[in-house]
């Protein structure tokens, strides 16, 4: 998809999904459908699924061959460290409350991944568009 359409369509579609799937579980409660909770990790799952390839392809694409190896690295440790850090900040979100306030204490969160989306909704309508060679 990242090769044939480039890389802004398919981050457009990433922010969507993960802007969606983060709405979706910022509004959880005690009564929330199961239908739901699906429904948000399918559309987070899917939002992280277009973001990957477009993410590293931007990362390595603008760099002479002997770099790319280093690229691809930096980004895939960041990726990895920008994971511990959020499953970190999100426990400690949550560490102090007990099962009837765990909905609310993870609102913060999920209203973070939403934004996320949205941020990046934004940086690919503002990036400028890959012009291809004939």
């Amino acid at each position: 998809l990242v090769g044939r359409l480039g890389p802004r369509r398919p981050l457009l579609l990433a922010g969507a999904f993960t802007a969606a799937g983060g709405l979706c579980l910022a509004d959880l409660g005690q009564d929330t459908d199961i239908r739901l909770l699906l429904t948000a990790q399918l559309l987070l799952g899917i939002g992280f699924g277009f973001a990957n390839t477009p993410l590293t392809n931007a990362a390595v694409g603008g760099l002479p061959a002997s770099r790319a190896g280093v690229a691809g690295a930096i980004t895939s440790t960041a990726r990895q460290v920008g994971s511990a850090v959020g499953v970190a900040l999100s426990g400690a979100l949550i560490a102090g409350a007990g099962p009837d306030g765990l909905a609310r204490a993870a609102r913060p969160g999920w209203l973070l991944v939403a934004a996320c989306g949205l941020f990046l909704m934004g940086v690919a309508r503002a990036a400028a568009p890959v012009r291809r060679k004939a």
